[in-house]
């Protein structure tokens, strides 16, 4: 196993799973139960080498016990673990190729920042780290810490110190670094410059990571692919934009983002389809999206909705119930005629000069494409 002791050190190796090249890991049949409590039904997971994979969903849906099982710190209660191609459930957490970067960065006070991250290398031994300073060396460059490498963790900001952490985990260049909500202690301004940096880290040392977060914005904005979780199963697998645009059913796409859904009935027929949405009437549909009669979910997207001042024929009537200001868009909250309640937004630079000054209780008209609203069956 290489060490971070060059530049060259730092260039990842082609991701993926080409070739016959094992994925880094490989979850079949994965489950956790505690006493009578399922915490994790079957999981089948492949994460690719060098990719960022995140393992997203609420408090409580099962996703830090899955990292726990990846980590060796639980025992599965049935199924099997592969990293790198080689079944790992009996190996204990010191034996597996893996760090975990935890949300409280545990390093140690009285050591500074150049010792913290060299501990890690002296744990692992003096043999497979013969070049213990350039190692150092590279990881301090890889997270931009190398005017700090002297101060203490009492002398450094949240955001040093979430850096020192990550450079000790990836330091020892293990094959999978795991990372359990890492960000949660800083403020939000920092934890979206930091999202940026961990992608640009992981790309450059090309080392899988595995990220998990209850925060929707993390996972879309650093991953290449997202697992969402609800009730310790996996909902869907999928890039940040397929999971958003595409999601699998209504709990997915009630998590990912702002969402309007509705309760509504799918009808087909040879001249087309349309769907009769509870609170709103019957609207035009894709053309086979679900069978005849069948009850579904429709998803529309905030920003896929068109908004328009006074009434309108092309679409449905409604009340402006409230117009709020959010710097970066304006978020309009609306009543249909028969009952449902929706969010649209729009980007405040674009926000039509008619829209902005309607007052709570104006008229306006609602619609959206067919293409633009999803039919969930689930």
């Amino acid at each position: 196993m290489t060490t971070l002791a060059s530049s060259t050190a730092l260039t990842p190796t082609s991701g993926g799973t080409s070739g016959t090249k094992p994925p880094a890991i490989r979850l079949t049949g994965v489950t956790k139960t505690f006493g009578s409590t399922t915490v994790v039904q079957p999981v089948d997971l492949t994460i690719g080498d060098n990719e960022f994979f995140s393992i997203l969903g609420p408090s409580g849906c099962g996703k830090t016990t899955l990292m726990r099982m990846i980590a060796g710190f639980e025992t599965p209660t049935g199924g099997s673990i592969e990293l790198a191609g080689e079944s790992v459930e009996s190996l204990p957490t010191r034996k597996r190729d893996l760090n975990m970067l935890f949300q409280s960065y545990a390093l140690f006070p009285h050591l500074s920042v150049r010792d913290n991250i060299g501990f890690e290398l002296k744990v692992r031994g003096r043999k497979r780290f013969p070049d213990r300073d350039a190692a150092v060396d590279a990881a301090l460059a890889l997270v931009r810490m190398e005017r700090f490498a002297h101060r203490k963790p009492n002398e450094l900001s949240g955001g040093q110190r979430q850096r020192v952490a990550l450079a000790r985990a990836i330091v020892s260049r293990p094959a999978v670094v795991l990372l359990d909500e890492p960000l949660g202690a800083l403020d939000q301004q920092l934890r979206k410059e930091m999202q940026v940096e961990l992608k640009r880290m992981q790309r450059e040392v090309g080392i899988t990571f595995v990220y998990v977060t209850h925060d929707q914005e993390e996972a879309l904005t650093m991953s290449d692919r997202i697992a969402v979780m609800s009730e310790g199963r996996v909902q869907q697998v999928d890039g940040p934009r397929a999971i958003y645009d595409h999601p699998a059913n209504r709990f997915v796409a009630g998590f990912i983002g702002t969402c309007n859904l509705f309760d509504a009935v799918y009808h087909g027929t040879p001249a087309g389809a349309t769907v009769d949405v509870a609170g709103v009437g019957r609207l035009a549909a894709v053309p086979g999206a679900a069978g005849p009669g069948e009850a579904v979910t429709v998803a529309v997207r905030p920003e896929r909705v068109t908004l328009s001042a006074g009434a309108d024929a092309d679409g449905f009537a409604a009340t402006l119930l409230d117009a709020v200001f959010l710097g970066d868009e304006w978020r309009y909250i609306v009543r249909a005629e028969q009952g449902a309640e929706l969010v649209i937004t729009r980007p405040s630079g674009r926000a039509d000069d008619e829209l902005t000054r309607l007052l709570p209780g104006n008229p306006v008209t609602v619609s959206w494409r067919p293409d633009d609203a999803h039919i969930l069956v689930a």
